[in-house]
């Protein structure tokens, strides 16, 4: 299999575990700094992480350019807007449309990737995004709201605007890779490096101003905290390298599996039981991913 498939799958694996472990931070510290914590806490490992692939590849930093620079900070912000809206979902009653429409980053990201970076997707790539997100709706169960309804409601309008900002977040990431014109591994660790030192300051500077207690709460919690930004950073390095060799879209179909190992955590870790409707939505999902794996 192509390097990318396995650094997607390496990803989608460490973003399940890290799902688990923010899960259990939430309880103990507020949301933004849970968020901040992926951030923080991976810091100083991804600038060892690109030591490292300077030292290997045996090269230099890049020259940064304008352009990078503004795919690197748009898609450091757009990723934390879409934690705002995702967060927002929380607040909402019909939380479980909102969060189908979330996942809409898929396609988004099919859908925006060919109409402006010309990144066209051949009819079994669209059949595989298809068969992704349509097992993503049966993980999700029904809302409290009943009907048509339910699909324009407010919570639809943030999950919506969520998936919309994570498809962005994917496409910028790519477009800062291709930017600096050079090996993909020194590309996306430089990108790497660059959006997360970025989002630590941005969302550091928010808590420090409007909760300045969770960074105490945060340090308290080292451990938890040190394993949600090792997770982070581990997911990210796949994301982004996987992201700077493949079609976004193909990558971010390929990541739903994360959905898969996520209903096995769940199961084993939280003892959380599941439907036969989230059965045949994982099973929708590994259809989708053996299309793709047989596409390559």
């Amino acid at each position: 299999m192509s390097t990318w498939i396995w650094l997607t799958l390496m990803a989608a694996v460490a973003q399940a575990f890290r799902s688990a472990g923010q899960k259990t931070l939430s309880e103990r510290v507020s949301v933004w700094g849970t968020t901040f914590a992926r951030y923080a806490f991976a810091l100083p490992l991804v600038w060892v992480y690109l030591y490292l692939q300077l030292h290997w590849r045996d090269t230099l930093l890049p020259e940064i350019s304008s352009t990078f620079l503004l795919y690197s900070l748009g898609a450091g912000l757009v990723q934390i807007a879409a934690t705002t809206f995702i967060i927002k979902l929380f607040q909402l009653r019909n939380f479980a449309i909102g969060v189908i429409y979330s996942k809409s980053e898929t396609v988004l990201v099919a859908v925006l990737g060919a109409i402006v970076y010309s990144q066209v997707l051949s009819w079994a790539g669209w059949v595989s995004v298809l068969l992704g997100m349509i097992g993503l709706i049966f993980l999700n169960p029904l809302g409290p709201e009943k009907g048509w309804r339910s699909l324009f409601s407010v919570s639809a309008a943030f999950g919506l605007a969520a998936g919309f900002c994570l498809a962005l977040t994917t496409l910028w990431v790519r477009q800062a890779s291709l930017a600096l014109g050079i090996d993909p591994l020194v590309a996306s660790a430089y990108t790497l490096t660059a959006t997360i030192s970025m989002q630590t300051v941005i969302l550091g500077g928010f808590i420090w101003i409007k909760e300045p207690k969770t960074l105490g709460k945060l340090i308290q919690q080292w451990k938890l905290s040190g394993a949600v930004g090792f997770l982070s950073l581990l997911g990210s390095i796949g994301w982004f390298t996987a992201l700077s060799l493949q079609n976004p879209a193909l990558v971010k179909t390929l990541g739903q599996v994360e959905f898969f190992f996520a209903l096995i955590i769940s199961t084993r870790l939280f003892r959380e039981k599941h439907s036969l409707r989230e059965y045949c939505g994982m099973a929708l999902i590994i259809s989708s991913v053996i299309l793709l794996l047989w596409l390559d």
